[in-house]
């Protein structure tokens, strides 16, 4: 297991269910299975994804323990026994003890609020212990460990012009990340109150990595999606509001109903958008948890590994297709069954290569 899973705090705000996968309960095993120690944080629990009877969690109840939270990460994470790791997240003595979290399904507004303010809070007290304890040595990037142990990266990503330049390092600081999955709904379909978008628009400003799909994109950017210049106008929309990294995870186009598309966009050294897309296959396997593993995954290959964007997006791609092939057969994702295929470093089987996208320019 790698060393650094005893140092790294990761905090999952999704759903739960009793029967079945989905939010949590996929997060949970996927992180886990994966050697990370993920503190786990249901917002609902629900008897299933499909069946919501049960417990949603109320804004007070929220609140009680996202202070708690917020106390422990202050203090270092000192509940797990470590007495001698330093003295707060961003201190010199924390060093490689990244804070992550990654929030998905969140039923109403105040909820979401909540979560987005003590994240907030958190990061800024991070940055102030960062710019007062700053250590001048500098790390061993860990990208590069990655990159010699996969070997073929270059090669994988030849012909984008834009892939050397992809590295998660030169996107934003990856010693503390939100990933933020905003589960509203899919196929045109609400799952959650509805100014729950309104809070989701709050949030962009503060989230380093946004992945909607393409109906929860549409509601972040108030702009139905027809074609591929529209997926980049709402990705640039999103980026020059403050996220450092979008990843649109489906869409698809009335002309191309065999696939699926997922486009990844950020912003260069100039400002200028730099997008790519993944044309995948698409099953006919109409289940809810694709994009809870998907953003699992990423979480994951993030924390260890960093890196390319696009070959740690096209490793986690390749994990999730493959999940779900082997799943055909069943009527949710068979996750337990997967388990080796979800430890994997994805690079079985054939890959799912980034194809560069040329960009419109933004409408006056």
């Amino acid at each position: 297991m790698n060393p650094s899973a005893s140092r790294e705090h990761i905090i999952s705000i999704q759903s739960h269910v009793i029967d079945g996968f989905c939010g949590n309960n996929i997060a949970s095993f996927v992180l886990r299975r994966r050697g990370h120690a993920p503190k786990i944080f249901n917002t609902v629990q629900y008897y299933s994804k499909y069946r919501h009877l049960g417990v949603e969690m109320k804004h007070e109840e929220m609140q009680i323990i996202l202070g708690a939270l917020k106390e422990d990460l202050a203090a270092g994470g000192a509940n797990r026994g470590r007495s001698n790791c330093g003295s707060g997240i961003g201190g010199s003595g924390n060093r490689g003890r990244g804070v992550y979290f990654l929030t998905g399904y969140i039923k109403t507004k105040e909820c979401v609020e909540a979560v987005m303010s003590h994240i907030w809070e958190l990061k800024n007290e991070h940055r102030e212990k960062r710019a007062t304890q700053m250590d001048p040595q500098v790390e061993e990037a860990p990208q590069a460990t990655e990159e010699k142990a996969d070997g073929n990266a270059s090669q994988r990503n030849s012909g984008n012009p834009c892939a050397d330049d992809s590295s998660f390092e030169k996107l934003q600081s990856v010693d503390y990340l939100w990933i933020c999955d905003p589960v509203m709904g899919d196929n045109g379909r609400l799952y959650v109150d509805k100014d729950v978008v309104l809070a989701y628009k709050k949030c962009i400003p503060f989230v380093d990595i946004m992945t909607p799909n393409q109906f929860e994109l549409e509601l972040l950017c108030d702009r139905k999606i027809n074609n591929e210049n529209d997926v980049t106008s709402c990705v640039r929309f999103l980026l020059n509001r403050g996220v450092q990294l979008v990843v649109v995870t489906s869409v698809q186009y009335l002309f191309d109903e065999d696939h699926l598309y997922l486009y990844v966009g950020y912003l260069d050294s100039q400002g200028e958008l730099v997008a790519f897309k993944y044309k995948i296959f698409r099953f006919d396997f109409d289940v809810c948890g694709s994009g809870d593993l998907f953003a699992a995954l990423l979480l994951s290959f993030v924390v260890r590994h960093r890196g390319n964007v696009l070959l740690i997006v096209s490793k986690v791609l390749n994990i999730v297709h493959n999940v779900i092939k082997n799943s055909l057969s069943a009527g949710e994702l068979n996750i337990i069954e997967n388990q080796d295929i979800i430890a994997s470093d994805g690079l079985c089987g054939n890959f799912i290569k980034a194809e560069p996208v040329c960009a419109a320019h933004p409408t006056p």
